[in-house]
């Protein structure tokens, strides 16, 4: 096993937490249109309120690519590039959700991690990713309510990784030092949990709005 509380895994969540707070959507709004993203529309600061505040399609692609390569490129450097223990990996993962989300530089208000998460997990298992994708296309063509579409696939996101444990064609990544389909699944389940987080805030101001 690990061991997780090493200076190198404290370097590695620090700076993945630094990387995901970058506030895209509020910097692009800002600069764009003069306005708080944080005090405009839902108050979230994500790709649909970006765009829903800017009115500009080009702000809302610009920061769901951004968001998305903000899991993308950290995950990849740290797996690939400069490989590092697959633990030490997922810990930084979910350090990038928790500071998409909860961004020091807005005093921990932030986005709701789908498109950051979404880029991690098309690293980390892209297959977590298309099934993502797939229940939340079912789900909005089903209730067209973006907010629950979001939620309902984020919340069976630890069935996917269910399935991955059971049927090992699913598995991705097992070549990576250190790999473990219980780190596997323990840090998505803990990723699962910091998206829905924001979402629960959301059903609790009664917001429609994504």
């Amino acid at each position: 096993m690990t061991e997780i509380f090493t200076i190198n895994n404290f370097i590695i969540f620090v700076l993945c937490y630094i990387i995901g707070s970058f506030p895209t959507a509020y910097l692009l709004v800002k600069y764009k249109t003069n306005k708080d993203l944080t005090k405009e529309g839902s108050g979230n600061i994500g790709t649909l309120n970006s765009f829903t505040v800017s009115k500009s399609k080009f702000i809302g692609v610009a920061v769901l690519l951004i968001d998305i390569f903000k899991g993308v490129l950290p995950v990849y450097f740290m797996m690939f590039i400069m490989p590092h223990p697959y633990q030490s990996v997922m810990l930084g993962a979910c350090a990038l959700i928790l500071g998409h989300n909860y961004t020091v530089w807005l005093k921990f208000k932030g986005g709701r991690g789908l498109a950051t998460g979404a880029g991690i997990f098309l690293v980390v298992n892209y297959y977590i990713t298309i099934g993502w994708c797939i229940v939340w296309l079912l789900v909005f063509l089903v209730k067209r309510k973006v907010l629950i579409a979001n939620t309902i696939a984020t919340f069976l996101l630890p069935f996917y990784v269910l399935l991955i444990n059971f049927f090992s064609f699913l598995v991705v990544n097992s070549n990576v030092p250190g790999f473990s389909l219980n780190y596997f699944t323990v840090y998505s389940i803990i990723i699962t949990i910091i998206i829905l987080s924001r979402h629960t805030e959301v059903f609790k101001k009664k917001n429609t709005v994504s």
